[in-house]
């Protein structure tokens, strides 16, 4: 494997040293890692600036639970309500039916 340098200023290495460290990683290994993490989520390092990940967990979070609060309110319920109805109509519509059925019953046991 071919090794290269990149040229970066004092303080970024002494951070990214300081990172490495503290993720028990040598600074090469590191930056792999980070590549490969950059290259798999897709983030773009430019658009968390000043944020950190747990801020940004919780907008997240919060625009997961208002998509489905909403399709709570506006599909889920609704079905929920019809499938109600549905199965009300349906006790009624046995309960006629077997009302129907035993008059039926009843007429023919007793000859018409």
């Amino acid at each position: 494997m071919r090794k290269k340098s990149i040229i970066i200023n004092e303080r970024s290495h002494r951070e990214l040293k300081k990172l490495a460290q503290e993720h028990n990683r040598n600074i090469g290994k590191f930056t792999e890692e980070m590549i490969l993490y950059f290259q798999k989520t897709g983030t773009d390092p430019q658009a968390i600036k000043g944020k950190n990940a747990s801020e940004m967990i919780k907008v997240i979070d919060r625009r997961i639970v208002s998509f489905f609060k909403t399709q709570e309110s506006e599909i889920l319920y609704p079905i929920q309500t019809q499938l109600n109805k549905n199965g009300e109509r349906t006790d009624f519509l046995f309960k006629k039916l077997i009302e129907e059925l035993n008059k039926i019953f009843e007429r023919i046991k007793f000859g018409g």
